[in-house]
Formats: C-alpha cells, sequence, structure tokens
C-alpha cells in the first residue's frame, strides 16, 4: 500500500475503504498498473477521475472534493451508479477510452442536482484516456477535468448584452424596447415572466404598462401599491440594491403572511429586481419572476443589473427621440397647413434648409427655386429691398426683427408681407441657423367661410348650403378653436351661430373687431323679434345679423355682400401697390420730376432745380404718365398720393415760406 502514501485524503479513504465486497478485492492484491496510475492521479492537483476494470469502478483525488458537494461517496462505486445524472453525457466518450482511443472535449453542459444543494448547469473540459495493464490492454480510463462554467457563463452574458444592444438600436418606441428586453431575458434565464415597473411621482405605486411571460402565467401588466409588497423589498431598491428573493415563502423579507399571499397570488415564489435610480430617486425597477422557488446566481443577478441600465437608457433615449418625433410631425403638421409661409436658413452658408408649401401660394415661385438667401432678396421690392436685407444681418447678428415689405410675384402682381425672423442658437449659445414666419396681409377676395357652430348637425346643414352655393368652407365646433386659428387665416368672412347671443356667444366680433382682422362676421341667433338682440351683435363687430329662423337666401345675400366688401378692398389695395411698383420702378430721373409735379412745381420751376430743359421735363412728364396710366396731372397727383407719396419736407416749406 506502499502507492497510497502522500495521496492526501482520498489516500486515506482508499485504505481505509472495505473492498472485502468490491470486484477489484483487497488493495494488496491490485495490479501495479493499476496502483501505480492511482498514485500519480492523487498527486495530480487538477480534478481526476479514474474508472478501473469493466465495472468502471471509481477512484478521485483531493482535487475533485469541492466539486462534490453533499453528494453520496463515489468511492469504489460503479460510475452509472454513482453519476446517475451524467452518465448519458459521459458513457460515449467513456466508451471510446476503452476502445484504445483519447478524447478531449471542451464547455460540455453538465447539469448537477446536489453539488451545491439545487439544480445547476455547469460547464467542463474533460480528458478521457486509456490506461493500459500489464498486458497491454485497456484496464481503466483516466478522466482530468476542468470546470469552464464562470468563463461559459461571462461569455454568454457578454453575447446577451451585444445581441440585445444590436436589436435594441433599431426600435423606436420605449414600450417596444421594453417588450424586447423582456423578452430576450425571459429565454436566456428560463424565467417565468420580465418587465419593467416605473413608479409614479409620489412613489406610492408602481405601474407595468408591458411585461413578457413564457406562456403559462399572466402577465404583471397593471397599477399595485408599494405596500403590497412589503417595506423591506422597497427600502433595498430606494437605497439602490439588486433584491433577490429565492422563496417568497421563506424569505424574511416577504414571510409575513399578506405580502407572502401577495407574492403567491402574482406567481413571484422567485425574484429579481434591479432598481434604476435616478435623480437621487427610484425611478423604476427590471423584475425577473419565477413561479418556483429559485437558487439565483451571482452571474445571473449580475445580468439583470446590466440588462436594467442599457435597457432604461435606450427606453429614455426612444422616449426622447419619440417626442422629438411627434414635435417634428406636430411642426410638420402645422406647417403643411399653415397658410403662413415657415422657412429655415442655414446662418453659415445661407442655404435654405426648408420651407414649407406656403411659400408658393405666397411668392409664386416653387420653394425649390430658391436656395440661397440672395434669390428671395431678389423677390422684394425695390423700395424695401436694402431695409429687409439689413434687418436680416441684424439676426444674423442675433436679434430678433418684426418687419413688413413687399414682395414682387412672377406675373408682376405684389404682395405685402409681414415678417419675423429669429436666431436658432445650438447648445453652445452659436447661431447656428436663422428662421422666419411670413404672414402674407395682402387682401383677399373674401370667397372662404368660416363658420363657427357648436352643433353639429346645423354645421353640416350649413357646410352644405354655402359650399353648394360655390364657397370654400371651413368648419370650427368652438369659438376658442377658431380664435386661436384666426391669426394665420386667409381673410373671409365668419358665419357665427350662437344660442345665447345675450350670454357670451359674441366674443368671435368683438376679438376680430379688436384686431382689426379682415374677417367680416355674419352673426346667426334667437332673437324671437328682439331687436336689441341683433343691435348688440352689430355693436359687438358683426355686419349683419339674421334671426332665426331665416330663408337660405337671406344668409347668401348678407356673404354676397360681405365678400364684395371685401374685394374691393382687396382691388383698392392691390391697385395702391401696383403703384407704388410702378412708382418705385421709376428711374432716379422721372422720380426726381413726379416729386416737383407732386410738390405743385412747372415744367419751368423743376427744369430750373434739377438743370433740365423746360422741353426734357415734360417728356420725362409724359412718360411718368403713361407709365402710371394718368389722363391728366390732377390724375397724376391723385394716383400718386394715393400712393402714399408726399411732398418733400423742403417743398413743403418753400411752399409754406
Amino acid at each position: 500500500m506502499q502507492f497510497l502514501t502522500g495521496g492526501g485524503i482520498m489516500g486515506a479513504r482508499i485504505q481505509a475503504h472495505d473492498w472485502s465486497a468490491s470486484p477489484l478485492g483487497p488493495v494488496e492484491t491490485w495490479p501495479p498498473s493499476l496502483c501505480v496510475t492511482l498514485s500519480n492521479m492523487l498527486r495530480s492537483k487538477l480534478p481526476t477521475y479514474m474508472l478501473w476494470g469493466p465495472e468502471l469502478i471509481t477512484f478521485y483525488n483531493d482535487a475533485c472534493l469541492p466539486l462534490r458537494g453533499i453528494r453520496p461517496e463515489a468511492l469504489g462505486q460503479s460510475l452509472p451508479q454513482a453519476w446517475a445524472e451524467i452518465w448519458h453525457v459521459v458513457s460515449p466518450l467513456v466508451e471510446q477510452s476503452r476502445r484504445g482511443e483519447a478524447v478531449y472535449v471542451e464547455d460540455v453542459p453538465v447539469d448537477i442536482i446536489q453539488r451545491k444543494g439545487y439544480f445547476e448547469t455547469t460547464w467542463w473540459n474533460g480528458s478521457f484516456s486509456p490506461v493500459m495493464d500489464e498486458h497491454g490492454n485497456v484496464g481503466g480510463v483516466l478522466i482530468v477535468i476542468h470546470e469552464t462554467t464562470e468563463r461559459v457563463l461571462g461569455e454568454q452574458r457578454l453575447r446577451f448584452l451585444v445581441d440585445l444592444s444590436t436589436r435594441l438600436r433599431g426600435i423606436a418606441e420605449s414600450r417596444e424596447v421594453m417588450a424586447t428586453a423582456a423578452e430576450m431575458l425571459v429565454k436566456h434565464l428560463k424565467a417565468s415572466r420580465v418587465g419593467y415597473a416605473e413608479l409614479s411621482e409620489g412613489g406610492k405605486s408602481f405601474r407595468v404598462e408591458r411585461d413578457w411571460t413564457e406562456g403559462t402565467v399572466p402577465t404583471f401588466a397593471g397599477q399595485y401599491s408599494v405596500d403590497e409588497f412589503g417595506p423591506a423589498i422597497l427600502g433595498e431598491l430606494e437605497a439602490g440594491q439588486t433584491v433577490c428573493v429565492e422563496n417568497a415563502l421563506s424569505d424574511p423579507r416577504t414571510a409575513e403572511e399578506h405580502i407572502a399571499a401577495e407574492f403567491l397570488r402574482t406567481h413571484q415564489r422567485a425574484i429579481i429586481i434591479a432598481p434604476l435610480i435616478r435623480d437621487g430617486r427610484l425611478a423604476a425597477s427590471l423584475y425577473v419572476h419565477h413561479t418556483e422557488p429559485r437558487y439565483w446566481r451571482e452571474d445571473e443577478v449580475k445580468l439583470v443589473q446590466e440588462v436594467a441600465e442599457r435597457t432604461w437608457t435606450s427606453v429614455l433615449r426612444a422616449r426622447a427621440e419619440t417626442a422629438l418625433r411627434e414635435s417634428e410631425e406636430r411642426f410638420r403638421q402645422f406647417a403643411e397647413h399653415s397658410t403662413d409661409v415657415l422657412w429655415i436658413m442655414n446662418a453659415e452658408t445661407l442655404q435654405t434648409e426648408y420651407v414649407n408649401p406656403a411659400f408658393e401660394r405666397v411668392w409664386g415661385w416653387s420653394p425649390d427655386a430658391f436656395q440661397h438667401r440672395g434669390q428671395w432678396v431678389e423677390t422684394i421690392h425695390p423700395e424695401d429691398r436694402e431695409r429687409a436685407s439689413q434687418a436680416n444681418d441684424r439676426v444674423l447678428r442675433g436679434e430678433t426683427i418684426v418687419q413688413e415689405y413687399r414682395i414682387v410675384r412672377p406675373d408682376g402682381s405684389m404682395r405685402h408681407i409681414h415678417s419675423t425672423v429669429f436666431p436658432i442658437l445650438d447648445e453652445h449659445g452659436k447661431i447656428r441657423r436663422i428662421a422666419g414666419i411670413v404672414k402674407d396681409i395682402t387682401q383677399h377676395n373674401g370667397s372662404t367661410v368660416y363658420v363657427v357652430d357648436s352643433n353639429e348637425t346645423s354645421r353640416r346643414d350649413l357646410c352644405l348650403l354655402l359650399q353648394g352655393a360655390g364657397y370654400e368652407v371651413k368648419v370650427f365646433a368652438s369659438e376658442q378653436s377658431f380664435l386661436e386659428m384666426a391669426p394665420v387665416l386667409v381673410p373671409g368672412c365668419v358665419v357665427l351661430n350662437i344660442r345665447t347671443p345675450e350670454a357670451d356667444g359674441l366674443t368671435i366680433p368683438r376679438e376680430l373687431k379688436a384686431r382689426r382682422a379682415g374677417l367680416p362676421v355674419i352673426v346667426i341667433g334667437e332673437a324671437r323679434g328682439n331687436v336689441a338682440v341683433g343691435v348688440r351683435a352689430m355693436k359687438a363687430g358683426a355686419v349683419d345679423f339674421l334671426d332665426v329662423p331665416y330663408r337660405p337666401e337671406q344668409l347668401l345675400d348678407a356673404l354676397a355682400s360681405a365678400q364684395a366688401t371685401i374685394q374691393e378692398s382687396t382691388e383698392r389695395d392691390q391697385a395702391i401697390e401696383r403703384v407704388k411698383a410702378l412708382i418705385a420702378a421709376l428711374p432716379p430721373r422721372e422720380r426726381e420730376v413726379l416729386d416737383g409735379l407732386l410738390s405743385g412745381g412747372t415744367n419751368k420751376t423743376i427744369a430750373r432745380e434739377l438743370g433740365l430743359s423746360p422741353r426734357t421735363v415734360e417728356a420725362h412728364r409724359a412718360r411718368i404718365m403713361e407709365r402710371l396710366g394718368a389722363q391728366s396731372l390732377p390724375e397724376l397727383v391723385q394716383i400718386a398720393v394715393a400712393a402714399g407719396l408726399q411732398p418733400k419736407l423742403q417743398d413743403r416749406q418753400r411752399d409754406r415760406a
């Protein structure tokens, strides 16, 4: 038995073991090949097993003891009997070695039940080598093993996190981010349910919008009070500690009857909860539920913590992107439907980055035709060009400018523009873009009718009547909704159907009157013969009042009258603008002659002041009258005054002298 000397604990056990009933017989009768191999194995620092004889009698060294845990003694037992749960894994390898072939395997998964008192999946590298006896035959199998569980689990965790990041990167919606992470984690951990819970602002309740289950348990989605799950768990979460419960019935934090009952009712026998702390408070948590008691490995807890942080970062990103998309979509819808022109320009290149469809309606050009500031400047009325351009230069220096100017459309017509231009700063306070809101304040023909009526039936009837008469109709269900949109509406007529004119039903005409908006209001109401009701409506700013019941012809006549007023105003303003453009386009010398005529000068006095001959002044005068369409000098003066021209200050002073 000399070969057992120095064999450690297992050497002593082999020496003390009763081998009388073993097929091997007493130790003294063992073949030298077995003794030599055992002697070498017992002195090895690597976990090593040896199986001897056709019965596969089991021997192992001290390095194997930590791996066995609480298992029954396997020394001297047949391997299929001693390791029944792994025999299906190793039997092919053992048989191959017994045929004289050495085998090496890597990262073989092995399910072990009793090593630590709970079920666990482990991974191993193993070398299976034949041991030859004195006759040159295979007497046994030498098995050298090395556990790789920690490395394999680490690689699986990293691979999972990479896959998770890859999948989350393409998801734009926060709920889908949470659902995807929960699904992946359920499958990876083989858990029952995974999800996210978000705490209310007051911290008294939490809500689960969506989770993922493995199919046998119901969803945990819903609203819950934090008191239902015990103060101990909440305290740990608020302190930023991950909570692990292996068995809710025995854990002291959940053992109270009402708390344990809630855990069982909601299928939470074992849990991991990873808290998410934001701005010093518990904001949310990632939970993993299992319907049966379960030991949570350290790597599983670490994975849940990492998934919680990574996923929540993606959730916050997705929510920010969703908010940005919604904001951009709201802007797009507003911009696409706005009657005002909205534009954005790069402050460095002065290239147009965005302009909405209203540009073409107002300017008469396609937005694609204007990609640079210089092209916009060319459309401005010559008299306003320098002033408008200088104002934009001030915006590039950080000012917000509100101004009015005129533009000349391709067909020669003009539009009067009200413009607000402002700088857009980046996070460092540098001007990266400038933007503008442009309103066409040129009068229109009033063919648009805005119906304001809270009653759906009468609103629909009015709409059908007016559309049948050829009007473009836009409807509003409330005074408030109309007044909010009034600043950007194209001038037209308003038909206001009120129920109680003696109350506050006349807000719209009063507001529009105060704003001096080009939106005449026709009020429909129930006066019942009371003239004072109509008087109040007219005083509030209405241009007409129709008592219910009324004939459709009455409403159409009232609209025609209001539309005619709008058209007259528009034609007058357009005529004035055309004259202003013609005057602005006059050559400098003709403009000087016109100023002289406007001041009451004659051909001779104007010629003397300008250093010209009277005949030359007369020729300029004839061309001016032709350009402005005047048939006589008084008509020419009248046209010029209507266009806003006034005698020069020195001329008026001279005339007074």
